[in-house]
C-alpha cells in the first residue's frame, strides 16, 4: 500500500536524522525539522503523542520505529492533504541531499588528485632499503566468532593461518550449541538445544525481529517478535520459517505480548511443520497480560518449521497494537 511505503520512508528518514543529530549537534537540518514538526502535529491524541515521544527518545529502536510507522500510515490513509504535504517535504529533502552529495563528490575528487600528486613525489624520492634491514613481523590477527546471545570464542595467530571455534552458550538455563552442519541435529549430541536464531532460513530472510526482548516485562535473550495491530490488515499476523532436520522437539521459554503492547491485546501463537500452513502442531493463546510456555514434539521427517503470531483480539477500531514475542525459542537435537 502506498500509505505504508510513505510512512516507512518518513519514519526511516527521521530515525536516521535524530540519531545523527544526537551524536553531532551540527547536523541540524531545517527541512527535516519541518518534517518532524508535521508528524508531531499529527500525533495529537494522548496515545499517539506517547508513541511519538517514545520514538523521539529512542529513534533507533525497531519497536518504536514500527509503532510510529504503523500509526502514521493510518493517518496518511485518512487524509490525502496530509499525504501530499509529507510527500512534498520528503521530495524536497531528497533533492537537497542529492545536491549535497554531488558537491561533496567534487571536493573528494579534488582531494584524490592532490593525494596522487603527493604520492608520486614521495615515491620518486624514495631510496632503496638499507642493507641488513629486517622485514617487519607478520601481523597478528584476532579471529572472533560469535553467536547472538552467546559467549564469544577468540583465537590469535600469525598469518597465514586458519582458525575455527565452536561456541556454546547458556540461554536462561538452557545450553545452546551451533551445529557443525547448520540446521542438522545429527551433528550434535542427542538432547542438545539449538536456538532458533541459529538455524538456517529460506533465502536467508528475516520476517521477524530478533534479539533481547521481554514477555510481560520478563526479559529473554535471543527472542523473536513481530508487530501486530487491529487497525492494519497487513499487521494481523506474522510468520517466520526455519530449515532444519534431525530435531525432536520445539520449545519457547515464554510467549505473550511485551511491555509496550496494548494491555487488551490477545495473541495466538502457532507452530507448523514442513509445508503445512493449515494444521498447526501446537497452538497457544496468550490472553491479555498472560505469559505461557510453548512446547511440542516434532514428528520424524521434519525439514522445516514455521512459527506464526496472529491476533486473537477482534480487528478494527479502536486501534490496539503491540509486539507478539517468542521468548528464547529453541529446538532439541536428535543427535548422532
Amino acid at each position: 500500500m502506498a500509505d505504508n511505503e510513505l510512512s516507512k520512508s518518513v519514519v526511516s528518514v527521521l530515525s536516521h536524522y535524530l540519531v545523527r543529530k544526537s551524536t553531532a549537534p551540527g547536523a541540524y537540518n531545517a527541512p527535516l525539522e519541518n518534517l518532524l514538526g508535521q508528524v508531531e502535529g499529527r500525533m495529537s491524541d494522548v496515545f499517539m503523542a506517547e508513541v511519538f515521544a517514545r520514538f523521539i527518545d529512542r529513534p533507533a529502536s525497531p519497536v518504536e520505529i514500527d509503532a510510529l510507522r504503523l500509526y502514521l500510515a493510518r493517518e496518511i490513509a485518512h487524509d490525502t492533504d496530509f499525504e501530499q504535504q509529507l510527500r512534498s517535504t520528503l521530495v524536497g529533502q531528497k533533492v537537497s541531499s542529492v545536491k549535497n552529495r554531488k558537491r561533496v563528490g567534487r571536493v573528494l575528487a579534488a582531494i584524490s588528485v592532490l593525494a596522487a600528486l603527493i604520492a608520486d613525489f614521495i615515491l620518486g624520492r624514495t631510496t632503496a632499503p638499507e642493507a641488513g634491514a629486517v622485514a617487519a613481523p607478520a601481523p597478528t590477527v584476532t579471529v572472533v566468532q560469535t553467536v547472538p546471545g552467546s559467549a564469544v570464542a577468540t583465537a590469535s595467530s600469525t598469518l597465514p593461518s586458519s582458525t575455527s571455534a565452536t561456541t556454546t552458550s547458556v540461554e536462561a538455563g538452557v545450553g545452546s550449541a551451533t551445529p557443525g552442519i547448520p540446521g542438522d541435529g545429527s551433528s550434535l549430541t542427542k538432547g542438545t538445544p539449538v536456538l532458533l536464531v541459529n538455524l538456517p532460513r529460506p533465502n536467508n530472510d528475516w520476517d521477524f525481529q530478533y534479539g533481547d526482548h521481554d514477555v510481560q516485562l520478563t526479559q529473554f535473550t535471543n527472542s523473536l517478535w513481530n508487530a501486530l495491530a487491529t487497525c492494519n490488515s497487513s499487521s494481523y499476523r506474522g510468520e517466520q520459517q526455519f530449515r532444519l532436520k534431525n530435531f525432536t522437539r520445539f520449545e519457547a521459554k515464554a510467549v505473550g505480548t511485551d511491555g509496550t503492547a496494548d494491555p487488551r491485546l490477545a495473541v495466538k501463537f502457532e507452530l507448523f511443520v514442513n509445508d503445512d500452513d493449515v494444521n498447526a502442531k501446537q497452538t497457544v493463546v496468550a490472553n491479555p497480560g498472560e505469559t505461557k510456555p510453548f512446547a511440542v514434539d516434532l514428528p520424524p521427517g521434519t525439514f522445516a518449521v514455521k512459527i506464526r503470531s496472529s491476533l486473537a483480539t477482534a480487528s478494527g477500531q479502536p486501534c490496539r497494537s503491540g509486539n507478539a514475542v517468542w521468548g528464547s525459542p529453541y529446538v532439541i537435537a536428535a543427535g548422532h
